[in-house]
């Protein structure tokens, strides 16, 4: 399984606390419906999931080579849970168009947060 790119990012949880309150339109241009269920299910720690969320999102897109705007957009990059909470991604409309032009078969990402920090790593593989 040859890889394509890998991508990594890291976010304060306090930046994507501070976007959530100040902006009520934050939560619905980053997140899907599902992710907002996710996070908001885990209470007192759910700032630290969306800022994984987040970072993940970017690990992806970097590992597709791409950022956000010109032709990804956030709410196509998804990242659910398996029921052991190992998180996955799944592409939706122009990100899964790219994915399948550059002959991605899988991305694997890897997240962690803390109360302060989220990291995600992410790997996409041909």
């Amino acid at each position: 399984m040859p890889i394509y790119l890998t991508g990594v990012d890291l976010i304060e949880v306090n930046r994507i606390k501070k976007a959530i309150s100040n902006s009520e339109g934050f939560l619905h241009k980053v997140f899907t419906e599902n992710e907002i269920y996710y996070c908001e299910s885990k209470g007192k720690q759910k700032y630290p999931s969306y800022a994984s969320r987040f970072a993940a999102k970017e690990a992806v897109a970097k590992s597709l080579g791409e950022g956000f705007g010109k032709i990804l957009s956030f709410r196509e990059i998804e990242i659910k849970n398996k029921a052991s909470r190992q998180p996955f991604v799944v592409l939706h409309g122009k990100a899964k168009k790219l994915a399948d032009s550059l002959n991605i078969k899988e991305i694997k990402i890897s997240v962690s947060a803390t109360d302060n920090y989220a990291v995600a790593f992410s790997i996409s593989i041909n």
